[in-house]
């Protein structure tokens, strides 16, 4: 090997015993929502979809995922509908038709069945004690009234059809989730299941639900947060020349899983230099160089929800004097855009009021110029943000105003290749009643405060 490549293995092996916690903080252990939050969200997508169908999904299996190689995650509906992080299971929910006067034409849900595989304690002595649905505390662990065993899904779907003809599940895979196999297969497994019922979509409703964040997500998107503004205070001190890129990502990555983040919310961005300017540079493999900065796009996931956050730093320490000419712009845009973040608001072009993204836009095409006197605008590529809550990229209705309870992301940039400068500033910010909140408005953003935490090493 040579000096180099013995460097980065020793920095990964050394950040690997870290996160399995020989030199960590105790590991904390996995929260979800009371599951009473879970069996209300149940309850609302049987009355959106009108009570007309039986509700089926499938979690994923460990195959679906690759466990060999990384923690089990659940299919992100699966869990936001149940709470149940273990593969192999199955949802089926079937609605009550109104009972009489006084039901109101509510909705109501006859079922609420959660299917989980049967113990094999031969396979437990490998992956440790799993709940089984003949468990007596199988129902008050889940929170469903009924648990049964998966081999037992098939007649139970053939007793509903019985009353009930169409079938509602996922039949287009979420943007960005890279599930189209899961969701074929799914959908393969139903139909071959029941080959007369109707099948319909319901990933609109899905979209609807997700976008507004209940109390108890929002907290744990803020401990997501916390972790991940840690991670970025480290990375500050950490930052000088010399010093490459996945070691960066390494003591960031360290710094959130140690306070309780399960894996990265999206593989770390430390891109230096030209890949400053390069959206989505992972490869985090160059040696930092004085005079150049860094962009640190990196956070991670708590208990499955997920955050965002950037910085960009100068990586001698103090902004050359086009470097902070940039990024005042971009945080003069960044500022305009949390000022006009609020409800009614809209993030896109996709409507005839001004968006946050023609605010963004606007701000950095009339301030400043590159190296021919052209406006900057052009420099900005990317759109000003995105909902975040269990996948980073949360599903969002591009056409729907901002309402309290949506986090989202507010993320302005300027990338300009020819003068090796990208600067991008991003936030998670959540929608108020009256205006906004940043979550990680801890984490320093002007010029004066990152230099000064910088100094701080």
């Amino acid at each position: 090997m040579t000096e180099r490549t013995l460097q980065r293995f020793a920095i990964l092996l050394m950040s690997s015993l870290m996160l399995a916690g020989l030199f960590s903080l105790p590991a904390v252990a996995w929260e979800r929502e009371a599951l009473s939050a879970f069996h209300e969200r149940r309850l609302r997508l049987m009355r959106e979809t009108g009570g007309d169908g039986v509700v089926v999904l499938f979690g994923y299996r460990e195959k679906d995922i690759g466990v060999a190689t990384t923690p089990f995650r659940q299919n992100e509906n699966f869990y936001y509908l149940t709470g149940w992080n273990e593969p192999d299971a199955m949802l089926l929910l079937v609605p009550k038709a109104p009972q009489g006067a006084g039901s109101n034409g509510m909705v109501r849900i006859e079922k609420e069945v959660l299917f989980i595989p049967p113990h094999d304690y031969r396979q437990e002595k490998w992956t440790g004690p799993k709940l089984g649905p003949d468990d007596a505390d199988a129902p008050a662990r889940t929170g469903f009234p009924i648990v049964k065993s998966t081999t037992l899904f098939h007649a139970e779907l053939q007793e509903a059809l019985k009353t009930f003809n169409k079938v509602y599940t996922e039949m287009t895979p979420q943007p960005e989730s890279g599930e189209e196999c899961f969701i074929q297969e799914m959908q393969s497994r139903l139909k071959k299941a029941a080959p007369l019922a109707t099948f319909a979509d319901f990933r609109s409703v899905f979209t609807r639900l997700r976008m507004m964040k209940s109390p108890g997500e929002i907290a744990l998107i803020r401990k997501a947060v916390e972790a991940s503004v840690e991670a970025h205070l480290a990375a500050m001190k950490t930052v000088r020349p010399g010093v490459w890129e996945y070691e960066v990502a390494a003591r960031m990555q360290y710094e959130y899983q140690r306070r309780g983040c399960e894996w990265p919310a999206y593989p770390p961005i430390v891109g230096s230099g030209f890949f400053s300017t390069v959206l989505h540079y992972d490869r985090n493999s160059q040696q930092m160089q004085a005079g150049d900065v860094v962009v640190m796009d990196v956070a991670g996931a708590y208990s499955g929800y997920a955050s965002d956050i950037t910085r960009t730093l100068p990586v001698s320490g103090k902004f050359a004097v086009r470097q902070r000419e940039i990024y005042e712009i971009v945080l003069g845009a960044q500022n305009a855009a949390l000022a006009a973040a609020k409800p009614g608001a809209y993030k896109g072009y996709r409507s005839r009021f001004k968006g946050l993204q023609q605010i963004a836009y606007d701000y950095i095409n009339t301030h400043g110029r590159d190296l021919h006197g052209n406006p900057l605008g052009q420099y900005f590529i990317h759109g000003i943000g995105h909902h975040v809550g269990l996948n980073v990229h949360d599903p969002e209705d591009y056409d729907q105003p901002l309402q309290p309870g949506m986090v989202i992301t507010i993320e302005p940039g300027i990338y300009i290749p020819q003068e090796k400068i990208g600067v991008r500033i991003e936030d998670t910010v959540l929608i108020t009643n009256d205006g906004c909140e940043v979550l990680s408005l801890r984490l320093p953003r002007t010029v004066e405060d990152i230099e000064r935490t910088m100094a701080q090493r």
